[in-house]
C-alpha cells in the first residue's frame, strides 16, 4: 500500500509541467480567437500561431504527448484543471464536449498547420463551414497527430480489457492511451455524427442558448475577443498592438453613436488599468488612451446621441465621464456647453464638480480659453464649488472682454455668500456695458450694502455721467437712495427744485432721477419732500412727483395694516 502511494506521488505532475501547460493552452485560446478575427495573412495572427507552436512543442520535447481531459466546461491536464470557461457562447470545452469528444491527444510530431485547422475547427466555427459536427470535420481532415476519444470508446476499451468502467476519467485515458498504442491501425471508417442525448431541461436551455446565439451582434463578439486578447497579453508588442486596437474601436463606437458600447469598453479599459498584475508603464498607456476619447467629433456625437434619442441614461452618461476623469476635463466642458437636456446637464456639472471639488485649480487653464461658452461652463462650475479658491479664479474674469462671461461672473458675485465677494461688486461700475454696471448697482441697492454709496455718489460726479441712459442715471439714483439716509436729502432737495430757463428738459430727467431716489428711502423725510415739490409750477414734474407721494401712501399703507394683523 506505501508502494502504491509512493507510485502515485511520482506520477503526479510537477508545478513546471501544470505551468507549461497552462501557457499552451492560454495560448491556444488567444489563437483560437484571432482565427476568428483576422485574414490568414495578417502579422498579429501569424504571432499567435508561432507562439502557439513554440510552446506546443517546447511542451512535448520535455514532457511528452500534450493530453487533455474535456469536461462541460473544463479542460484538464493530468487531473488539474487548466482552462475553465463557464459561457456556452465562448466556451471552448462545451464545443467539444457536447460533440461527444472527452479527451484530446497531440502527438509528437505535430505540424503548425494541423494545430491551425484544429483550432479553426474546434475553436470557432468559420461562416462558410457547414453544420457538420466537430468529429466529423476533424475526421475529414484527417489529421495525424491529433487524436480525439468519444465518450462510446471509453465503453469499447473498457470491454477490451473486459473489466468494469468503474476507474476515474484520468486513469481511463490512459489505459485507452496504451491500448490504442498497442492496437493495430484500423482501416478508416465513417464515424456517425454523434448525438448526445440531452434531458428535457437540457433541451430547452440549449434551444434558448442557440436563440440568444442568433440575436448576437458580431461587434459583441469583436469586442469579447480583443478584450479577452488584451487582458491576457504579456508580451508587450501584443499588449500595445491591442490597445492600440481597442482605442480605435472604442473611438469608432462613439463615432458611430454606439455609446452603450463604447461605455463598455471604456469600462474594461479602467478596470484593466486598476489591476495589480499591469506594470506601471502598461497602466501609463491606458491612461493615455483614455485621456484621447473626447474629441472634437466624439463630443459632438456624444451630444447628438444623448439630444436625440434615450439610449444614453444618466447614470450611463456619469460612468462614462467619471471613468475619463480629470484628463477629460476640457472635453467635459465643452460637452456642458451643447447639451439641451437640462438633466442631462446636471448631470455633466455633478461630475465636473466632484472632479475640481478638492483641487478648484484644475479649471484653471480653462478660464483663458478663447471658447467663450467652455469659461462661462467654467465658470458655472466654479461658482457650485464655491471655495475661496474658486472665488479668486472668477474675479481674475471681471474685466474679460466678453460679456456674456462677465455676466456669468456677475451672477456668481450675486449668488456668493462670501462677503468678501459682494466688494468685487464695485468693479462693475465701471464696466462697459451698461446692462452690467446696472445689474451690478441693483445688487448693492437690493442687499443694502454701506461700502457702496460713496462709489455711487463718486459716478453722478464723473464727467460722462450726463451722457449715460436715464435707465442707468435712475439705478444710480435708486441705489443711493436705498444706501443714504436723511444725509442725501440734500441731493435730492436740489435735483427737484432747482430751476433753468432754458433747460426744461434737464430739470424734468433731474427730477425723474430724484423721485427715484427718494420713492426707494420710503421714510417721512422723503414724503415731507415731495410734498414740498409738490407745489411745482411745472405741469410734468408736478405729475411725476404726485404719483410718487401715491405709491409712496399706498405702500405706508399696506405696511400699517400688515403691522395691524401681525
Amino acid at each position: 500500500m506505501i508502494e502504491a502511494a509512493r507510485e502515485a506521488k511520482e506520477d503526479q505532475p510537477s508545478r513546471m509541467e501544470i505551468a507549461s501547460a497552462n501557457d499552451v493552452i492560454l495560448a491556444m485560446v488567444r489563437t483560437a480567437k484571432g482565427l476568428r478575427i483576422y485574414l490568414p495573412n495578417n502579422p498579429v495572427l501569424i504571432r499567435f500561431v508561432e507562439e502557439l507552436n513554440a510552446k506546443m512543442l517546447a511542451h512535448m520535447a520535455r514532457f511528452g504527448h500534450f493530453k487533455l481531459e474535456v469536461e462541460r466546461f473544463a479542460l484538464r491536464y493530468r487531473g488539474t484543471d487548466v482552462y475553465r470557461n463557464d459561457d456556452p457562447k465562448e466556451s471552448l470545452p462545451f464545443r467539444l464536449y457536447a460533440d461527444g469528444i472527452r479527451a484530446l491527444i497531440f502527438s509528437a510530431g505535430l505540424e503548425p498547420q494541423e494545430l491551425t485547422l484544429f483550432l479553426e475547427i474546434a475553436g470557432f466555427e468559420r461562416p462558410s463551414r457547414h453544420d457538420d459536427d466537430i468529429v466529423t470535420q476533424l475526421w475529414e481532415q484527417n489529421l495525424p497527430h491529433v487524436d480525439y476519444l468519444l465518450e462510446e470508446d471509453f465503453v469499447e476499451a473498457g470491454r477490451a480489457e473486459e473489466q468494469p468502467f468503474t476507474v476515474s476519467q484520468q486513469d481511463a485515458v490512459s489505459r485507452i492511451s496504451a491500448f490504442i498504442a498497442q492496437s493495430s491501425p484500423l482501416p478508416p471508417r465513417v464515424i456517425p455524427k454523434h448525438q448526445l442525448m440531452l434531458t428535457g431541461a437540457e433541451a430547452n436551455w440549449l434551444d434558448k442558448a442557440k436563440q440568444a446565439e442568433a440575436l448576437r451582434h458580431p461587434v459583441d463578439d469583436v469586442i469579447n475577443i480583443v478584450s479577452a486578447i488584451l487582458a491576457g497579453a504579456k508580451e508587450p508588442g501584443t499588449f500595445d498592438d491591442f490597445l492600440d486596437i481597442v482605442a480605435k474601436l472604442t473611438v469608432d463606437m462613439f463615432l458611430a453613436g454606439d455609446i452603450v458600447r463604447a461605455l463598455r469598453l471604456l469600462r474594461f479599459l479602467n478596470q484593466l488599468m486598476n489591476l495589480g498584475s499591469i506594470s506601471l508603464h502598461q497602466r501609463r498607456q491606458i491612461a493615455a488612451v483614455l485621456a484621447g476619447i473626447l474629441s472634437e467629433s466624439t463630443v459632438q456625437v456624444l451630444q447628438q446621441t444623448i439630444d436625440s434619442d434615450d439610449s444614453v441614461s444618466h447614470q450611463d452618461l456619469k460612468e462614462l465621464l467619471q471613468i475619463l476623469g480629470l484628463p477629460s476635463l476640457g472635453a467635459m466642458c465643452e460637452l456642458l456647453g451643447r447639451v439641451e437636456k437640462l438633466k442631462m446637464r446636471k448631470v455633466i456639472i455633478e461630475v465636473l464638480v466632484e472632479l475640481g471639488k478638492d483641487n478648484p485649480q484644475v479649471f484653471a487653464p480653462f478660464l483663458s480659453d478663447p471658447r467663450w461658452y467652455l469659461v462661462r461652463n467654467v465658470v458655472l462650475v466654479l461658482s457650485l464649488l464655491g471655495s475661496p479658491v474658486a472665488l479668486e479664479l472668477i474675479v481674475g474674469l471681471i474685466t474679460h472682454r466678453e460679456a456674456r462671461i462677465r455676466r456669468e461672473v456677475l451672477g456668481f458675485l450675486e449668488r456668493s455668500a462670501d462677503p468678501k465677494a459682494k466688494s468685487y461688486l464695485l468693479k462693475y461700475l465701471r464696466d462697459e456695458s451698461s446692462a452690467l454696471r446696472i445689474k451690478a448697482l441693483q445688487i448693492l441697492a437690493r442687499e443694502r450694502l454701506p461700502f457702496a454709496l460713496k462709489p455711487a455718489l463718486a459716478l453722478t460726479m464723473a464727467e460722462d455721467f450726463k451722457g449715460r441712459e436715464i435707465a442707468e442715471k435712475k439705478a444710480v439714483y435708486e441705489a443711493i437712495g436705498e444706501l443714504g439716509s436723511e444725509g442725501v436729502l440734500p441731493l435730492f432737495r436740489e435735483m427737484l427744485l432747482k430751476k433753468s430757463w432754458f433747460k426744461k428738459a434737464e430739470d424734468k430727467e433731474s427730477a425723474i432721477c430724484a423721485v427715484a431716489g427718494l420713492m426707494k428711502m420710503r421714510n417721512a423725510a422723503a414724503l415731507e419732500l415731495l410734498e414740498e415739490a409738490r407745489k411745482q409750477r411745472d405741469v410734468e414734474i408736478r405729475g411725476i412727483v404726485e404719483q410718487a407721494i401715491a405709491a409712496l401712501s399706498a405702500g405706508q399703507q399696506r405696511a400699517a395694516a400688515d403691522h395691524t394683523e401681525v
